[in-house]
């Protein structure tokens, strides 16, 4: 079964479709997507509360049908974000 990563900072799905972030070395980061971590560095500098709200936002706009965005709505929680390695100490 393949096992798909989350980003650590945005929690998106890290697969196929989403690149990886890149190292200060210029190696993928196996933590990180690409919109949140290039060249060893975060992408934007926002708040918890900044990045949760602007992340969630995204999720909302994108093409999901309803039926992804019920689910996301009730997964994509605070409490799940501050689970991800970035906000864990928020």
């Amino acid at each position: 079964m393949h096992q798909t990563n989350l980003c650590q900072s945005c929690g998106m799905p890290i697969d196929k479709h989403t690149l990886a972030g890149t190292n200060a070395d210029g190696s993928p980061s196996s933590k990180y997507c690409a919109y949140c971590y290039q060249d060893g560095h975060f992408t934007e500098d926002d708040s918890f509360d900044e990045m949760y709200a602007k992340n969630y936002q995204r999720f909302l706009e994108s093409d999901m049908n309803k039926f992804q965005k019920f689910f996301l709505k009730r997964m994509y929680t605070k409490k799940f974000m501050h689970g991800l390695d970035r906000w864990k100490n928020n």
